[in-house]
């Protein structure tokens, strides 16, 4: 994902666009997908960025959308007023014709402005994208993170439009897991917003981010490792799959949460656990045990 202010060096590419979505974006979920349905075939996306541990950093943002995907830091337009933020969109988007915003989109110092104010000063159109609900639930990242921090990640996915996921470099674990429980892939996250720890069914697709990559079905353990060495580790086991992993980065995906992260007296009690999330999961996810 770009800086929209490197957009002021690629005039031929900051001339072609003639639309544009305004707002933080944070997630892509059901609600940011209609406003992009308000582009034209020339349209493009900036998102305004203010935070971290978010539910989709913005280098993985490009891999879930069709248009061109900008950046700006919140800082060099949070004092702006009305005029001002017009001005600066037009200064490097000599040709925008239309601003899609949200219904709750707000701008400027202490968030003053509503989208009514940027319709005194820009000359073309701008689209209010009326509030999107999934079975009476208010879509909105706030109350996906609410969801997910409280391991309910079946229901943020549902307000997503697809399975919550994080990204991240595979990395070295303990070793336990190989030696007397079942072999596990470690995961380092890379800025996602984590779920609730836990133990969830769910997938792992191994390297780079890739839409058509495949998905093999496991159960993903995230929070410290209360049995053995108390320390924090995202892990994944593979169901029925025996791989080399050669990759360098994975994907893991959340499906529904098995249970919660606690403590066992002694690893055999541990990998009895254990035996059961693998059942559960097999379960969860409609998966034919092999062998």
């Amino acid at each position: 994902m770009l800086s929209f202010l490197s957009l002021a060096k690629n005039s031929k590419l900051a001339k072609s666009i003639t639309s544009l979505a305004l707002g933080k974006f944070d997630g892509l979920h059901l609600g940011h997908q209609a406003l992009f349905k308000e582009l034209d075939e020339k349209g493009a996306i900036l998102c305004i960025e203010q935070e971290e541990g978010v539910l989709l950093p913005k280098k993985y943002r490009s891999f879930y959308v069709e248009y061109p995907i900008f950046h700006i830091d919140l800082e060099i337009v949070r004092n702006k007023n009305d005029k001002e933020f017009v001005d600066f969109l037009t200064s490097v988007l000599p040709n925008l014709k239309r601003i899609v915003v949200g219904y709750d989109f707000r701008f400027g110092k202490d968030r003053f402005y509503y989208p009514f104010d940027l319709s005194q000063y820009f000359k073309g159109e701008v689209v209010v994208v009326k509030e999107v609900f999934y079975k009476k639930l208010s879509v909105h990242s706030g109350l996906i993170k609410e969801l997910l921090l409280n391991g309910n990640v079946k229901q943020a996915s549902k307000l997503l439009g697809r399975f919550y996921g994080i990204r991240g470099e595979i990395i070295k674990g303990q070793g336990l897991g190989k030696r007397k429980l079942h072999a596990t892939i470690n995961l380092q996250n890379d800025g996602f917003l984590l779920p609730q720890e836990g133990v969830y069914a769910g997938f792992i697709q191994l390297g780079e981010h890739n839409m058509e990559s495949k998905q093999c079905p496991a159960v993903i353990f995230l929070g410290n490792r209360l049995s053995t060495d108390k320390s924090f580790s995202i892990e994944g086991h593979l169901l029925g799959v025996k791989v080399e992993v050669k990759e360098k980065e994975a994907g893991f995906y959340f499906v529904k949460k098995i249970r919660n992260n606690r403590k066992f007296k002694d690893l055999e009690s541990l990998k009895e656990q254990i035996y059961y999330d693998i059942s559960e999961a097999y379960r969860i996810l409609k998966v034919e045990r092999s062998g």
